[in-house]
């Protein structure tokens, strides 16, 4: 991909990653830390034209046919994601670090946000968990919250 300065990864994460389910820790953190190797991937491809995107896809297969009502099984068909994946492989794509949940003919596109958060450790003082509690609802206050694109944004706190 290098060589010919182009190319398309599209990885294959899951609601249970972005979200957690119950019993499937270890299925969950595998699924979420594609989502960092892919973060990661699209980061250094850019300069390449190299786009990495992550898909959580909610589709019916043999694995699920067995745990689902078959019409559930039956609207959320593969064929449902496989445009969303066709696209997001197309030269002319320009989407690179992106996250989609996708299933039933429904696309959509999430991202993180982060609040304004609370400077808690004051100069010349301890940091401590009490400092913590008394700035407890500014630092989670999702009012104003930001939408970081990079590592970058949190080190400007710092």
């Amino acid at each position: 991909m290098k060589k010919q300065k182009y190319g398309r990864i599209i990885m294959t994460s899951s609601a249970s990653g972005i979200y957690g389910n119950f019993g499937q820790a270890n299925y969950s953190a595998a699924k979420l830390g594609l989502l960092g190797l892919a973060n990661s991937l699209a980061i250094e491809g850019r300069k390449s034209n190299i786009h990495c995107n992550t898909i959580a896809p909610n589709a019916g297969s043999r694995m699920t046919q067995t745990v689902m009502p078959e019409d559930l099984v039956e609207a959320l068909k593969p064929e449902y994601v496989a445009p969303l994946v066709l696209w997001l492989c197309h030269e002319s794509c320009e989407e690179n670090g992106g996250l989609f949940e996708v299933g039933a003919g429904w696309i959509g596109k999430l991202r993180w946000e982060r609040t304004l958060g609370a400077i808690v450790r004051q100069k010349n003082h301890p940091m401590t968990p009490e400092a913590v509690k008394a700035n407890w609802k500014k630092i989670c206050d999702f009012e104003n919250a930001s939408k970081p694109q990079s590592i970058q944004g949190w080190s400007m706190v710092a």
